[in-house]
């Protein structure tokens, strides 16, 4: 027998562990089977270690996750980020006019004509700008806002998810303990169950506290 707390081997008549006092439950004497019967019992709780291990990494991968801050856009564009070459193109269309404009002296017409321009052309190029940067603005501040939304909505979805792998590996836990009373408290997990099975199946073991035996020495 071993102990249910501390995994300690027991003597057959023990009430309390002589390691961690715990007291000795009657369950936990390890019942008579055949080598056939030990092997199907191990392979079964392989499968439930297996399975419990599996989803223990999974909710600490979720767990870990959801401890880092999530991740959004800090803040949002300016008006400025987009209109700024529309100010460094008005800016070259006057002076481009105002040259031209030099060059035509001797065409009276053509100065006038090429005199307003300098001036129409640079507005007409920043009110342009001003609606082209106002749209851009709102169009790329709508994306960063949609995806901290869905940033903030993928969280809540994990954080449900891990809620509700923790009730299942619960219930796992649960449904093991009655399965696992005669196991040693250091060998519940899949790798032992492989190295007992292994020593069943090579006959290098006859019964399961053979195993356990041998696997604590």
């Amino acid at each position: 027998m071993f102990c249910s707390k501390c995994g300690n081997e027991l003597k057959t008549d023990a009430v309390f562990c002589n390691k961690c006092g715990a007291r000795v439950e009657a369950s936990n004497s390890e019942p008579e089977m055949s080598l056939a019967e030990s092997i199907t019992f191990v392979e079964t709780l392989k499968a439930k270690y297996s399975a419990l291990e599996k989803l223990e990494h999974e909710v600490s991968d979720n767990e870990a996750i959801i401890a880092r801050p999530v991740v959004q856009t800090a803040g949002q564009f300016s008006f400025f980020r987009f209109f700024w070459k529309y100010l460094i193109y008005a800016v070259v269309a006057f002076f481009g006019m105002d040259l031209i404009t030099l060059a035509s002296y001797k065409n009276i017409t053509a100065v006038y004509i090429f005199f307003a321009l300098m001036f129409i052309l640079p507005i007409g190029i920043l009110i342009f700008g001003s609606i082209k940067a106002a749209n851009q603005r709102e169009a790329e501040n709508r994306y960063i806002l949609i995806n901290n939304d869905k940033a903030i909505q993928q969280r809540k979805e994990l954080e449900a998810k891990t809620s509700s792998l923790k009730l299942k590996l619960t219930d796992m836990r649960r449904e093991l303990e009655p399965l696992e009373l005669s196991v040693p408290t250091d060998l519940r997990k899949t790798s032992s169950m492989n190295q007992i099975l292994t020593l069943l199946k090579t006959k290098k073991a006859s019964s399961l506290n053979e195993a356990y035996r041998i696997l604590k020495k």
